[in-house]
């Protein structure tokens, strides 16, 4: 929402207006720390030093079926809340314009509009679990589907932002599918052992993580024969499927 603002105005909910600058930005996840300029009056001042910040919950605790509640300004219409329920965790929320995906977003049914975007989502508590910030829609509007950035994701961007100004997201920049014994067979000729698990890799990210690393992804030849890509059972000293 930010984009390439340096300078942003705020309005609290008595309608006063104040100037901030963006001290740093993600894109990819749509958050933005922002400080309010100094240049206020006494009165501003004791306002500003008066405000309580909401306080920060841990997404992890988050089950599917609890109930939480959205609060932004749909279609300029400010301070709206609406309420639902958490539809799903565990999802991939394709980042614009990125090779990558942001994990984990929580997936909700509570309508969220334009102008949503930014906005908390809190749990029963009052405590911020996420941040607004996508639906899915064939319209552009609520259609039942919306997502928010868990809060844990938020506070290790946020706190990067603030000490060094941004934030990599990290992504191996690779597509494949699970690598069985019996695919590793069929596909080279040699199984795999039945303690290990891994994945073949398909496509391969321009200018990736991966690319860089030289793995290589699938490719076809000029007979329209398909060569399967590299096949990955583990990263440095861990096996896939470990923890």
């Amino acid at each position: 929402v930010v984009g390439d603002a340096k300078i942003v105005d705020v309005t609290f909910v008595d309608g006063n207006r104040y100037t901030a600058k963006v001290v740093a930005s993600d894109i990819y996840s749509d958050i933005a720390v922002i400080q309010i300029s100094q240049n206020v009056t006494q009165q501003q001042q004791q306002l500003l030093s008066s405000l309580k910040p909401l306080v920060i919950g841990n997404s992890s605790e988050l089950e599917v079926g609890d109930q939480v509640i959205a609060i932004g300004n749909p279609f300029g219409l400010s301070d709206t809340m609406t309420t639902g329920i958490v539809s799903g965790l565990g999802r991939l929320l394709p980042a614009t314009g990125a090779g990558f995906s942001i994990p984990n977003p929580i997936q909700t049914d509570a309508p969220i509009n334009p102008g949503n975007s930014g906005g908390p989502l809190l749990n029963l508590q009052g405590e911020v679990i996420g941040m607004n910030t996508a639906i899915f829609s064939g319209t552009g509007t609520f259609s039942g589907i919306g997502f928010a950035i868990p809060s844990n994701t938020m506070t290790r961007i946020v706190s990067t932002l603030i000490e060094k100004g941004y934030y990599v997201h990290p992504y191996l920049g690779l597509k494949g599918g699970s690598l069985t014994s019996d695919l590793a067979e069929n596909l080279t000729g040699i199984p795999l052992a039945t303690h290990l698990s891994g994945i073949f890799v398909d496509t391969i990210t321009k200018d990736g993580p991966a690319e860089k690393a030289g793995v290589h992804g699938s490719t076809t030849d000029q007979y329209s024969k398909k060569h399967v890509g590299d096949g990955l059972i583990g990263i440095t000293t861990l096996l896939i499927g470990s923890s």
